[in-house]
């Protein structure tokens, strides 16, 4: 192939020249086993020929095979694993928090509070998804504390193969082509001399850039390292010296005037406000970028996702709950413990209500805003859309209500969902609306009749802040 290729954008001739060179040197089951071979043959093709990719790619297999890689549990439209990772803007599975629910391992909850948060948020201008992680927010030296090295690189590998068979997918269906990269963003913001200088973090960042290369070549379009101190350059020079030197030209450190950079490849809409965007994300708990040690979201325990207030069943045939929680001011005379009643067939199912901007229920000028929790899951079905309305108190019943929170569809089946609603400190409802998902929305895959008989079973609790934070002895929440 000929040396001046574009390995970013070649033309659909050099992919198949590149593919047609590769597959003729590999072995019969390595043929077998792979399909999705273009940005790895391309680059290796290219840059080392084809007989050392073909060894490439043989032992690439084999080490799928000895690590059980394809029996991760994927999170996927056709089945009901939880996501790895946060994740909003994506359409293969409904936005979400790592929560705590059945198919989520321990390790992977404690990982997740050393991390310093990360999220899989949208798209760049060219239909790449773009992952940003809160690099400075780590709490580095608890990480060897948790699990092993082993099981830091199963969480890993995981996370990878999530954005190989789902992310990547969708991706290339919304653009028209295949993408097969991603953009990569580290916000370094908060980051001490004692995290760079951390050797078996060093360590560990150095065993799992080797493994990335040499397994999930070619997978990242771009990093941009923001907020970079000073300090840091003297751990980039040990970082830089691993990295091979076409992943090293891909990444751009950038200190605190990034946004205009970040603003050249990513949509003002797709980046977090705390990065120059205009995407805030209010509609899940933590916003565009969740983070545990940041405190900006509320991190509950297993233990909050079991035995929850109400049970329904729903289904296909009757796909609809509604439900009225009372809000008492929080400098009521009575206790803020609210109550709790049953609102069947709110006339928000016929369309008859107001809409809002999401957090503009009336208030008034002393009136201030309280958080409301919802906490619910569901056994089983292809996702639950919510929306919720607030009425303030002495209102008729056949008042119109505001539209506080729009429809959402979230996937309860996969995990437990946390959502966080604004409400002002005066007397009133919030009506909430569950309903399954109708067959336009989403990707799961339709029940078969039978299946569609079964009953979902829905469940779930809500919860002042106050309550919440008092019952599982949270520290308060830093919404920033």
């Amino acid at each position: 192939m000929n040396a001046t290729v574009d390995l970013d954008n070649p033309t659909p001739e050099q992919k198949a020249e590149a593919i047609e060179l590769l597959r003729a040197r590999l072995s019969d089951a390595a043929n077998e086993y792979c399909s999705d071979l273009v940005s790895s043959a391309l680059r290796s093709s290219s840059e080392t020929g084809s007989d050392k990719a073909a060894v490439m790619i043989n032992e690439w297999m084999e080490w799928r095979k000895c690590a059980d890689i394809d029996d991760l549990p994927v999170a996927q439209p056709d089945n009901t694993y939880p996501v790895p990772y946060p994740i909003r803007g994506y359409y293969s599975v409904a936005d979400a928090n790592l929560t705590a629910g059945p198919q989520v391992s321990d390790v992977q909850l404690k990982l997740n509070k050393t991390f310093g948060g990360g999220c899989w948020h949208k798209r760049d201008k060219d239909g790449r998804p773009v992952y940003i992680e809160r690099a400075g927010r780590y709490l580095i030296k608890d990480i060897a504390k948790v699990t092993s090295l082993s099981g830091l690189f199963e969480f890993h590998y995981l996370m990878q193969e999530f954005m190989r068979r789902t992310v990547f997918p969708e991706c290339s269906q919304l653009a028209g082509h295949e993408v097969s990269q991603q953009v990569v963003v580290f916000d370094l913001a908060g980051i001490s001399i004692g995290m760079l200088s951390h050797i078996p973090a060093l360590n560990m960042l150095r065993e799992m850039l080797s493994k990335d290369q040499l397994y999930y070549p070619e997978c990242m379009h771009r990093t941009y390292i923001v907020n970079a101190p000073s300090m840091f350059v003297t751990a980039w020079k040990l970082i830089r010296s691993w990295l091979d030197p076409r992943v090293l030209s891909k990444i751009h450190i950038l200190g605190k005037d990034y946004a205009p950079e970040l603003l050249k490849q990513i949509p003002a809409h797709s980046l977090p406000a705390f990065l120059g965007g205009t995407c805030r994300c209010s509609h899940m708990p933590g916003g565009c970028v969740p983070s545990v040690p940041l405190g900006n979201f509320p991190d509950l325990p297993r233990k909050a996702y079991v035995n929850l207030h109400h049970r329904v069943q729903l289904s296909y045939s009757q796909p609809r709950h509604s439900f009225a929680y009372d809000v008492v001011p929080a400098d009521a005379d009575d206790p803020p413990t609210p109550m709790s009643s049953p609102l069947m067939g709110y006339a928000s199912w016929l369309g008859i209500r107001r809409e809002s901007p999401r957090g503009s229920a009336p208030t008034s000028p002393s009136a201030r805003t309280r958080y409301v929790y919802v906490r619910f899951t569901a056994d089983r079905g292809r996702g639950i859309v919510v929306e919720v309305l607030w009425q303030p108190s002495g209102s008729g019943s056949s008042d119109e209500g505001v539209l506080v929170y729009p429809e959402f569809l979230f996937d309860p089946q996969r995990a437990p969902v946390l959502l966080e609603l604004e409400a002002p400190n005066r007397a009133g409802q919030l009506l909430f609306n569950w309903r399954v998902a109708n067959f336009d929305e989403g990707q799961a895959p339709f029940p078969d009749a039978e299946e569609a008989r079964i009953p979902i079973q829905l469940e779930y609790s809500i919860d002042t802040e106050e309550s919440l934070v008092s019952e599982f002895n949270l520290s308060p929440i830093k919404r920033v």
